[in-house]
């Protein structure tokens, strides 16, 4: 498969071929674009918009018809390890990551405790809900409460409420001058009358010019006393109370919630004055019963056992018992057969709902005992790595809660708790590596199909290099191990390690490592595979171009020079070594290195002899005429890029005021090319070992333990 990015940045167009299940290393130059091929990928996966103004081509505007894309990725999570993934996601705050347990302990292994755990609750939650009767009940309360407030045990005596006790709302037949009234509450139920009596009262107010506004006729004198009795007793709170009053109780027996013969006691006290105080009474313990039952129901609606956490389990027992209701403190009005059923089904169900729940302890603490696992695990494999890195630091994780965790790190050998601000203690190449492996087991947590790495190692040393790259592929712990992941870097030490020395293969890690060169050409970055033949040992490398005739003689030349620097431990006073110098300085008579001072014959005649056997059989002037400025500047307009910049630096050689002059003005330019003539110093020099050398803690702790099994 190939990404193709376009018009981004400094790319015009890049063909990146990315092969599934491996690890892609794309080894280039800094300068080539590494950076803008890891964030056109990243953008145009998360935010197409952005990718169209943060890598606009240089130059280039918004408007312009080169507009960045890249096409042709068929991925579907795509996760980017960065310097901005560093600063911003792993060390920005104490607690790494916003929650560490999606990352590190949401595995496959809890899931189908989880599972169970969470049918039980369905299950316990159905229990207790799927009663009948409860919501009826629930509902019918609300209307009790829209009529009476208790104050203590007793009702309140305010409003409607009070002119009922007082005797209004009923008892007609105290009155004389209403006997003509009779038919209508004689023999007839309380309901029919109250709500036949606040007819009569709101009919007062409809009185015109003392004329009925029934039958238009003039009422009789006898009416306005009627209407003076019913006007000054049966106040329409009181009547309106009474009828609420009522109304509850009748849908309350026809519903069999409350006891018919109670009723029809509390019906003989409204209206009679001489009974207020039984009213009162039998209101009241209405009032309480009402109250205890509908606080009783509440707290059985608002139960929620999926929203019981492992911690609340421990006093969920004593929870559900207090769910049962008990029948003596219903036994006056709700003590119907209806009511007593649904009481008793209450009790089965929480009776049931308690033995499940000591089932559902022992899942949760099968759930936390493998949580506990998993914690250790990926704590000791961490702080493996952590050692192996030679980092002085232990990573901590630790359960925060339901679905919730904590993860920091401490220092080895400090009694502190943890490192309240990791970006401030720890190196960069600490915060790179740990955050590297931070990134691993959140790509993997997140299920990504395509991982980019954005030169993640250059600042490691080279034990560091190594160790994170083989754990983040290891084939017995989580880690990318057969994942489609690119490696873009600088760092020629991967490209040693994975392909020249195939330490992938050799351990036996099954994933498969391909590794391209890219180059940028003008915009334009092509692929070149890198295999393990291209990989050269540099005394062979060096001794192989200086005796292929292929090759041009500046670049033979020069590659002899190196040959002998790497081989020889007196190189400077070799005298094949001073004629090679005297021919890149481009002398036509062989002098010292002081350019002055003529070379002894016998030098010139053992250095000639020995040139013969390497560049062949030409002549001191032969070979000066090869090398002359005019070859060197052809080469340079007509050669390779190699073979370019030795010309360069041969010319520079022999025109030292140029060179002096790109050394003040452009010193990289300067170092860059002149390694070209010489070998680089890291190739032939180091420190002396005697002197200077350690080894890894973690190094040594292991060879020792290997060594005493001996």
């Amino acid at each position: 498969m190939n990404l193709v990015i376009e018009n981004c940045n400094c790319i015009k167009k890049a063909d990146i071929s990315i092969q599934p299940n491996c690890l892609n290393i794309k080894y280039a130059m800094n300068g080539t674009g590494k950076s803008t091929i890891s964030k056109a990928i990243l953008l145009k996966s998360q935010d197409e918009a952005a990718l169209k103004v943060q890598l606009c081509p240089y130059g280039k505007n918004e408007e312009s018809d080169e507009q960045p894309d890249v096409s042709n990725i068929s991925f579907t999570k795509i996760k980017v390890f960065n310097e901005n993934y560093v600063n911003t996601k792993v060390l920005a705050k104490e607690n790494f990551f916003d929650n560490p347990y999606m990352i590190f302990l949401n595995t496959g292994e809890c899931d189908e405790l989880e599972n169970k755990i969470q049918e039980m609750l369905i299950d316990l939650q159905a229990a207790i809900q799927n009663i009948n009767n409860l919501d009826g009940l629930r509902s019918m309360f609300n209307s009790y409460f829209g009529i009476f407030k208790l104050k203590g045990d007793s009702i309140a005596k305010t409003g409607g409420v009070g002119e009922l006790l007082k005797g209004n709302g009923s008892g007609f037949e105290r009155y004389r001058e209403l006997d003509s009234y009779k038919p209508f509450y004689n023999n007839q139920n309380m309901k029919t009358v109250s709500t036949w009596a606040k007819w009569r009262r709101d009919g007062i107010g409809k009185i015109v010019e003392n004329h009925c506004p029934f039958c238009t006729k003039e009422l009789a004198q006898e009416m306005a006393k009627q209407n003076q009795t019913i006007e000054n007793v049966f106040k329409n709170s009181a009547l309106s109370t009474a009828n609420a009053v009522l109304e509850y109780l009748k849908n309350a027996s026809e519903s069999g919630f409350i006891d018919i013969d109670a009723i029809n006691e509390i019906e003989t006290y409204i209206g009679d004055t001489s009974k207020s105080a039984e009213l009162c009474a039998a209101l009241s313990r209405l009032g309480t019963e009402t109250r205890y039952l509908s606080g009783k129901l509440e707290e059985i609606s608002l139960f929620r056992p999926m929203n019981v956490t492992h911690e609340q389990l421990n006093n969920i027992e004593e929870s559900l018992e207090k769910l049962k209701i008990r029948k003596t403190m219903i036994d006056k009005y709700y003590c119907t057969p209806s009511v007593y059923k649904l009481v008793d089904t209450i009790e089965i169900r929480v009776n049931e709902l308690k033995e499940n729940t000591r089932k559902l302890k022992g899942l949760f603490e099968a759930h936390e005992k493998k949580l506990n696992e998993i914690v250790e695990h990926q704590k000791e494999d961490i702080n493996e790595f952590l050692a192996l890195a030679g980092f002085p630091y232990e990573f901590e994780l630790a359960p925060d809660g339901e679905k919730n965790a904590k993860a920091y790190l401490k220092p080895s050998s400090e009694i502190i708790e943890r490192i309240p601000t990791p970006s401030e203690h720890l190196s960069w190449g600490e915060k790179n590596a740990f955050s590297l492996v931070m990134f691993m087991f959140e790509a993997l947590s997140e299920h990504a199909d395509l991982i980019v790495l954005d030169d993640p190692i250059s600042s490691f040393d080279t034990n560091k290099k190594f160790a994170v790259i083989r754990r983040m592929f290891d084939n017995k712990k989580k880690s990318f191990r057969d994942k489609t992941v690119i490696l873009l870097t600088h760092d020629m030490q991967p490209i040693i390690d994975y392909i020249k020395g195939s330490f992938f293969s050799r351990m036996g890690l099954t994933t498969a490592v391909n590794a391209k060169w890219l180059y940028n050409a003008n915009g334009h970055i092509t692929e070149t595979t890198i295999e393990e033949r291209d990989m050269k040992n540099v005394v062979e490398l060096t001794n192989k171009i200086c005796m292929d005739s292929s090759y041009k003689m500046h670049v033979r030349i020069v590659n002899y020079r190196k040959y002998i620097e790497l081989t020889r431990t007196s190189c400077y006073d070799d005298p094949s070594y001073q004629i090679l110098s005297n021919l890149i300085h481009g002398r036509s008579t062989l002098t010292k290195k002081d350019g002055v001072t003529p070379l002894e014959q016998d030098i010139i005649v053992d250095g000639s002899n020995e040139i013969k056997n390497k560049l062949g059989t030409f002549t001191y002037d032969d070979l000066l005429l090869m090398v002359s400025d005019e070859q060197l500047k052809h080469e340079i307009g007509n050669g390779n890029d190699y073979s370019k910049v030795i010309a360069f630096r041969l010319l520079f050689e022999r025109h030292e005021d140029t060179f002096k002059r790109l050394r003040i003005k452009e010193p990289a330019t300067y170092k860059y090319i002149n390694e070209t003539n010489h070998i680089e110093n890291d190739y032939v020099f180091q420190l002396d070992p005697m002197k200077f050398y350690s080894i890894p803690t973690y190094y040594l702790q292991k060879l020792t333990e290997a060594i005493n099994e001996i």
